[in-house]
């Protein structure tokens, strides 16, 4: 008896704590605001090309890109492998199955023997396509050369930090520090980069987001400390909507960018755009180009 009665007072107590340590925490300010980074010079909305605009031209390729800067990208999203000869190449899948008419697995080919495979678009997304002939899987240094004034987020997608050190050896050689952010959804290889590279602005790994989402969602965002310049999101995952006004107020209090990926029709961009996000990644920088537009 003893017990049931005083069972019902401690939780009381406990509630009314709660809701103190959550008031204060509430009212706490921001604790962390980053400084301006060249990258994000501009204030202004961006379009970003995913894989170099994929719709337009076979994904990844310096075709693409060029294209992509043409029909109004700001930003060339691409994604990197290295080969087993220790060249960066552009590249979304660990294979090249997928996308050339070729097989086998980038980190056990050398550059050579990728090169001899011709690229195409993807069999799934893009099955009715037709490429341009003699397309060939570019090195990261050969976009570099061609493109040295744009402005790239390049994704590492090896685990290995083999490739984010190559990563970070190119930036230097060709002087593009102002020009690149470096995107990984493995927060390990992005705390590696940061490390060895800290000049090159990153965003943020997936474990990372996830705590920016979260705080948001229960009001707390500003406590949230980032180590990442932006924050790429998908609209929504899982049926749960992910990209909310909390998260952007949330990342804006902090001076970090936010950017939804990938959208492809014109409703949810507008959508976006409303919303207040800072960039949309698309396999379709055309539409969203013309979207953008003053």
């Amino acid at each position: 008896m003893i017990i049931g009665v005083t069972a019902k007072p401690m939780k009381t107590v406990l509630a009314i704590s709660v809701v103190i340590i959550y008031g204060v925490l509430l009212a706490l300010p921001v604790q962390h605001r980053l400084d301006h980074v060249a990258f994000y010079q501009s204030a202004d909305f961006d379009v970003i090309a995913h894989r170099n605009g994929r719709a337009l031209a076979p994904g990844n390729t310096l075709e693409a890109a060029v294209n992509a800067l043409a029909v109004g990208a700001d930003v060339l999203e691409l994604d990197v492998h290295l080969t087993a000869d220790g060249v960066l190449v552009v590249r979304h899948d660990a294979v090249i199955d997928t996308t050339t008419n070729g097989s086998g697995v980038i980190a056990q080919m050398t550059l050579d023997e990728i090169q001899t495979y011709e690229v195409g678009y993807h069999k799934v997304d893009y099955p009715s396509r037709v490429a341009a002939k003699h397309i060939k899987v570019p090195t990261l240094a050969s976009v570099f050369k061609r493109l040295p004034n744009s402005r790239y987020m390049i994704e590492i997608k090896p685990l290995d930090l083999a490739a984010a050190d190559k990563l970070c050896d190119l930036v230097v050689e060709y002087r593009l520090h102002e020009q690149v952010l470096v995107a990984s959804f493995d927060s390990s290889v992005l705390q590696h980069f940061r490390q060895i590279c800290p000049r090159v602005p990153t965003s943020l790994g997936q474990s990372e987001a996830y705590w920016l989402v979260i705080l948001s969602r229960i009001g707390l965002g500003h406590l949230y400390h980032s180590v990442g310049y932006s924050v790429q999101l998908p609209p929504a995952y899982g049926g749960l909507r992910v990209l909310t006004p909390g998260v952007i107020k949330a990342a804006h209090k902090q001076n970090m960018r936010v950017e939804a990926w990938t959208v492809n029709d014109a409703v949810t961009m507008r959508a976006l755009m409303a919303l207040g996000v800072d960039g949309i990644i698309t396999d379709h920088p055309d539409t969203l180009s013309l979207l953008a537009a003053p």
